[in-house]
């Protein structure tokens, strides 16, 4: 089994990603944490100095590489999904879950990492670049929605019923 978290940043992709992996006893995989080790930098500087081109590349290429995992909880950044051939692939080799959030929550969420995030100008940004990437998202095969003031553990044991549900 390879699941495929996708949705916006502060979706709790990587948070709920690893507490997914540890209950189903499969590896857990950052798709940007493995980028920032490859290249030795963070995503934000990836994005200064290299272009968003060429670290979507790099993303695209390390998304290759699941195709060789037996099972495993991949946490994929928060664009992965808005790209058509990563969607095929992701369709190809696994199962993909759309993390859904209503915008201010996942606003409230990101507000202290600001800085961090590459592609967050400003709310009016933020909120574009998320009703953008919307329809993409809603083509994962599954949606869960989250609500303010669940757990990350909660959110794993709802992951976990709605892929059992899905067999």
């Amino acid at each position: 089994m390879k699941l495929f978290l996708v949705g916006f940043m502060g979706a709790g992709k990587t948070t709920v990603g690893r507490v997914l992996a540890d209950r189903l006893s499969i590896p857990f995989f950052d798709l940007d944490e493995l980028i920032e080790s490859a290249e030795q930098m963070s995503i934000k500087r990836i994005f200064d100095e290299k272009g968003e081109p060429y670290f979507r590349k790099r993303e695209h290429d390390l998304l290759q590489t699941t195709r060789f995992l037996e099972r495993g909880v991949v946490a994929t950044g928060g664009g992965t999904f808005a790209f058509d051939e990563n969607i095929q692939l992701i369709r190809s080799v696994g199962l993909s879950i759309y993390l859904a959030a209503p915008l201010p929550l996942l606003l409230s969420r990101i507000n202290d990492k600001r800085e961090a995030r590459p592609l967050f100008r400003d709310d009016l940004a933020a909120r574009d670049l998320f009703l953008h990437r919307l329809k993409y998202y809603r083509m994962a095969d599954m949606t869960l929605d989250l609500r303010e003031n669940q757990s990350p553990e909660e959110i794993a044991e709802n992951l976990l019923t709605l892929v059992s549900s899905d067999r």
